[in-house]
């Protein structure tokens, strides 16, 4: 089985984001910077790709699309 199909991911496993390997202690300050009322300066398109599918309630704490 592929491990997008009948394998539960756990938020706070390591993931490969934008060719880079993303670890759980920089998932876990990700979401934690999220949860903090302080507005976000900027994100990356792959990291929000990342919150979206991991924490999307949380998509609306994020600054609005760079115009591409």
């Amino acid at each position: 089985m592929s491990a997008k199909r009948g394998r539960a991911r756990y938020p706070f496993e390591p993931r490969i984001v934008g060719g880079k390997v993303i670890m759980p202690a920089e998932l876990q300050r990700l979401h934690r910077s999220l949860l903090d009322p302080s507005p976000i300066e900027g994100i990356s398109d792959d990291m929000r790709g990342l919150v979206e599918e991991l924490w999307p309630d949380l998509v609306p704490k994020l600054p609005a699309r760079s115009p591409s």
